[in-house]
């Protein structure tokens, strides 16, 4: 038995495939800007990171998602991080360190900074 007919009709040449996933992922990542604080940034808290001086240069995931250093982060024209209504995992990583991973959750309409604090300790191996 040959699949060739069926097949043929859910065959899309190359390039609309790829228009048309391209379209799809631009309109996911609409929908997850539009979800993620719903009515805009006046929804949002702001995440403040409190390491050592040392530990600075530590770097910032939210959600799995890398946001920058610690130090980026405190200084108006790249920080603070804003942060949706609802629960989120915060890790701060840096090498030869220990990374510290904190779930925080931020309730609607608040507006209170999300404070982690981390003490990155030094990883022996």
């Amino acid at each position: 038995m040959s699949c060739m007919p069926a097949c043929k009709l859910h065959a899309t040449p190359a390039p609309r495939r790829l228009l048309r996933s391209g379209a799809l992922a631009l309109a996911l990542v609409l929908m997850a800007c539009r979800g993620a604080a719903p009515g805009g940034p006046d929804n949002a808290a702001p995440l403040v990171v409190e390491v050592p001086d040392d530990d600075l240069d530590a770097e910032v995931f939210v959600d799995g998602n890398y946001v920058g250093q610690v130090k980026a982060l405190r200084v108006p024209e790249t920080g603070p991080i804003l942060l949706a209504p609802g629960i989120h995992r915060v890790e701060v990583r840096k090498p030869g360190r220990f990374p510290v991973q904190r779930t925080v959750e931020v309730a609607k309409q608040s507006k209170a900074p999300v404070v982690v604090r981390a003490e990155l300790l030094e990883d022996p191996a």
